[in-house]
C-alpha cells in the first residue's frame, strides 16, 4: 500500500520560502540590470552553494556570517533550518534567526516570522499580527497583499505572490514533489508544466520519483508529456518504477506511457522496477506488456538484475521466468566491471565526464568495480577535476564499504577537497554516520579540523549530527575544543532537546563555563533556546547563573527577551538579579517588553522588577510598548502603576511616542491614565 502524508501548513510555507530563496534570494550580480559594477557580496559563496543545492556548505558559510550580524545571512540560515536542510527541521532555531534578521530591518524575515508564528501550535496570532504589520511597514509586497486578503500571515499564495518566473517554477516543482495538489492545481501556466531543470527533469518527473500518484495523475491531466525523458533518457515511468510506487506507475500506464522506453544505456522501466525490488510494480508493468527480452548496453536483462539482487528478489525472478525471461546466470560481480566504467555513447551528457574510473567506482557502495579498478593500478589518492579526493567521493556517497576498500589500498585520510574539508569532515556535514564510524575505526583522528579551524566535533554539533557527535566523543575528540568564534560543542548541543548528549559532553570535559568570543556560555545559549532541562542540568553542574555576555546580557535576561517562560521561572527561583542591566542599560523587563512578550512582562512585574527603569536612551518599558504600538502591554504596564510622564533622551513621553507613530488607540490609553 502506498503511503500518503499530508504536509502541514507550516511545512508548505517553508517549502514556498525555499522556492523563493532558490530563485530570487540568490540572484547573481550578472542577472541584475544596469552597467554598474557590483560590489562583492559577502554571501556569494553561500548563495552559490544554494544554487547547487549544496546546503551543507551553504549552512557553514551562513553560520559564520549570521553570527557576525549579517541580516541577510540570518534570514537565509533561518530558511535552511525551517526546511530541515541543515538537519532535522528546527522551528526554534529558525525563529531565533528570523527575529535577529527582522530586528535589523529585514522585511522578508519579518513576513516569514509572522507566518511561522501564525502556523505554530498553538498559533501566536498576536505575534503574527505584529510582525506582519512590521513587514508591511518595511514595504514587503506579499505582506500588504496578505493583509488585504485575510488579515493573517498565513495567506501567502505563491502562485499569486511570486511574480519572478524562476521563483514560481521552483515553487511549482516543490509542490509537485510534495504532492500538494491544491498548489499544483493553482499554477495554471502551461509553461510551468513544460519547464525542466538543467538535468531535463520537470514537475512530472519529481512527482513520479517521490511516489506522489495523485500529483502524477493531475499533471498528466493538465498536459504534462507522459513520455518526456531527462538528459539521461529517464522517463517518469522509470522513476516511479524504481521508487516502487505502484499507484504512480498505474497513473502513468493509464496515460499510455511507453512501457518499453529505454534510457541512454538501455535500461527500461521493468529493469528499474526489478532494481527497486517491488513485485507489485513488476506485475503492473508485465500486465501492461513490458518485454522481458530487452537487454541494456551491458547486455543485462531484467532477469539478470533479479538473479543478482539476492534472496529478496527471488519472487521477482520467478515471476519473470514465468513470463518467458531468460537470464545469462551472471554473478554479482560481472566480468565486464573488471575493465572500465561504462560511459554514455554519442552526444549524451555524462554526469561523470572527466572523472577517473576510480572516482566513479568509489561513488558506489558495491565494491566489486572499485576493487577491480584498483587492482588494475588505479590511484586510491586520485581526485575529480574539481579536486575532490576519491576517498571524499566515497564519503559523500555514503559508501562505507568503498571507504574501507580505499583506506586499505592506501588512501590518505587527511587529504582535503577544494573546500578544505577532509573525508571525515565531508561525511560529518553530509550526516553519513556509518562512513564516520569506518574512518574513525581506521585511525582517522577525531580531532580533525576544517579549513577555518573548526574542529570536527563542532562541525557535527553545528549540523545537529548527534549520533556522529557521540561517535567522535567515543573516539576521544576534545570535548572542550572551540572554533574561531569560541563556540564549543556543548554550547551548540545545549540548545537542542538532547539532554543526554549535553550530559555526555559535560562528562567528557565539555567546559561548563567556557566563554565564546561574545562572552557567552553554554547556559546562556540553553536559556536563549528555552531548553529548560539543559538549563537545569547546567545549573546543577555549577554553571554561573548570572554570568553576562560582553553586551551585559545574562542567561535570565536573554530568556526574558526570547519568551522562554519556564527558563525564566527556574532561574528566578535560583535568585538571579531580576534588574540586571546590559551595556545599553536594558533590564529584563525592557527586553521582554521590546519582544512583545506579555506573559514574561507579567512574570517580571510579579517579581517586583523595576517597572520604571530607563535604559541608556532613557526609554522605559511603557515608552517601548508605546513605540511598538502594543496596546496589550501598555494596558498591563498601566495597571501595574508605571509612571506615564517620564521622558527619554529625545524628551518624549510614552504618549508623545505613540502620537508620533500614529498609534491612536495607544495614545488614547495614555491620555486617560
Amino acid at each position: 500500500m502506498e503511503r500518503r502524508e499530508r504536509v502541514p501548513a507550516g511545512r508548505v510555507l517553508a517549502l514556498m520560502m525555499l522556492a523563493w530563496l532558490l530563485a530570487t534570494g540568490v540572484v547573481s550580480a550578472a542577472e541584475k540590470t544596469g552597467p554598474v559594477v557590483q560590489k562583492a557580496d559577502p554571501l556569494d559563496a553561500a548563495k552559490s552553494a544554494i544554487r547547487l543545492k549544496n546546503f551543507s556548505s551553504a549552512a557553514t558559510e551562513l553560520q559564520r556570517l549570521a553570527a557576525s550580524g549579517n541580516a541577510e545571512a540570518q534570514y537565509l540560515l533561518a530558511v535552511l533550518y525551517l526546511n530541515g536542510l541543515i538537519a532535522a527541521r528546527d522551528a526554534t532555531q529558525a525563529r531565533t534567526w528570523l527575529e535577529k534578521s527582522a530586528a535589523q530591518g529585514s522585511a522578508q524575515a519579518a513576513f516569514s516570522l509572522a507566518n511561522l508564528l501564525a502556523s505554530s501550535e498553538p498559533p501566536d496570532t498576536e505575534g503574527a499580527q505584529r510582525w506582519l504589520k512590521r513587514a508591511r511597514e518595511l514595504g514587503y509586497t506579499p505582506a500588504a497583499q496578505t493583509g488585504a486578503r485575510e488579515g493573517l500571515a498565513v495567506g501567502f499564495h505563491p502562485e499569486k505572490d511570486l511574480t519572478d518566473p524562476a521563483a514560481k517554477r521552483e515553487a511549482f516543482w516543490l509542490a509537485a514533489e510534495q504532492g500538494e495538489l491544491e498548489r499544483v492545481n493553482a499554477f495554471s501556466d502551461r509553461t510551468l508544466i513544460d519547464s525542466r531543470d538543467e538535468f531535463g527533469r520537470g514537475a512530472l518527473a519529481r512527482a513520479a520519483r517521490a511516489g506522489k500518484a495523485d500529483a502524477v495523475a493531475l499533471l498528466v491531466k493538465r498536459g504534462a508529456p507522459v513520455d518526456a525523458a531527462d538528459s539521461f533518457g529517464t522517463t517518469a515511468l522509470m522513476l516511479a518504477a524504481r521508487g516502487g510506487s505502484v499507484a504512480s506507475v498505474d497513473a502513468l500506464l493509464k496515460a499510455a506511457a511507453k512501457v518499453d522506453a529505454a534510457d541512454h544505456v538501455g535500461n527500461t522501466a521493468l529493469m528499474q522496477a526489478v532494481i527497486g525490488g517491488d513485485l507489485g510494480v513488476v506485475e503492473r508493468l508485465l500486465k501492461a506488456g513490458a518485454s522481458v527480452a530487452l537487454r541494456n548496453a551491458q547486455d543485462w536483462s531484467a532477469l539478470d538484475f533479479a538473479e543478482t539482487s539476492g534472496p529478496g528478489a527471488a519472487a521477482i525472478a520467478t515471476r519473470l521466468r514465468a513470463g518467458g525471461a531468460v537470464g545469462l546466470h551472471r554473478n554479482v560481480a560481472p566480468t565486464y566491471t573488471l575493465t572500465s566504467v561504462l560511459r554514455p555513447a554519442g552526444a549524451h551528457k555524462d554526469l561523470y565526464a572527466n572523472w577517473p574510473d576510480v572516482a566513479v567506482a568509489a561513488s558506489r557502495n558495491s565494491t566489486s568495480l572499485l576493487e577491480a579498478v584498483l587492482t588494475r593500478g588505479a590511484d586510491p589518492n586520485a581526485a575529480t577535476p574539481d579536486g575532490t579526493p576519491v576517498l571524499t567521493v566515497a564519503a559523500l556517497s555514503d559508501a562505507p564499504r568503498a571507504v574501507e576498500v580505499l583506506l586499505t589500498a592506501g588512501a590518505h585520510g587527511g587529504k582535503a577537497d577544494h573546500h578544505g574539508d577532509s573525508p571525515l569532515l565531508a561525511a560529518i556535514r553530509a550526516g553519513h554516520d556509518n562512513v564516520v564510524k569506518t574512518l574513525l575505526a581506521h585511525g582517522i583522528s577525531a580531532n580533525d579540523h576544517a579549513k577555518d579551524s573548526t574542529p570536527a566535533l563542532i562541525v557535527a554539533a553545528k549540523f545537529a549530527r548527534t549520533a556522529i557527535v557521540r561517535d567522535l566523543i567515543a573516539a576521544h575528540a576534545q570535548a572542550s575544543a572551540q572554533d574561531v568564534h569560541g563556540t564549543t560543542a556543548l554550547m551548540l548541543i545545549a540548545q537542542t532537546s538532547d539532554v543526554d548528549l549535553t550530559r555526555q559532553l559535560l562528562e567528557a570535559g565539555g567546559g561548563l563555563d567556557i566563554e565564546d568570543k561574545a562572552g557567552r556560555t553554554a547556559l546562556w545559549y540553553a536559556a536563549r533556546a528555552g531548553r529548560l532541562e539543559a538549563v537545569q542540568l547546567l545549573v546543577q553542574r555549577g554553571a554561573k547563573v548570572d554570568h553576562p555576555d560582553l553586551a551585559g546580557l545574562t542567561p535570565f535576561a536573554v530568556a526574558c527577551g526570547t519568551g522562554a517562560a519556564a527558563v525564566v521561572d527556574f532561574l528566578a527561583a535560583k535568585g538571579v538579579r531580576v534588574d540586571a542591566r546590559t551595556s545599553k542599560g536594558d533590564t529584563p523587563l525592557l527586553l521582554a517588553t521590546s519582544a512583545g512578550s506579555v506573559p514574561i512582562v507579567d512574570k517580571l512585574l510579579g517579581m517586583h522588577a523595576d517597572k520604571d527603569a530607563q535604559n541608556g536612551f532613557g526609554d522605559t518599558a511603557l515608552i517601548i510598548a508605546s513605540r511598538n504600538g502594543d496596546a496589550a502591554l501598555v494596558k498591563r504596564l498601566l495597571a501595574a502603576g508605571v509612571a506615564t510622564r517620564l521622558r527619554n533622551g529625545d524628551k518624549a513621553t510614552a504618549e508623545d511616542v505613540a502620537v508620533a507613530r500614529s498609534f491612536r488607540n495607544v495614545a488614547q490609553l495614555l491620555r486617560g491614565a
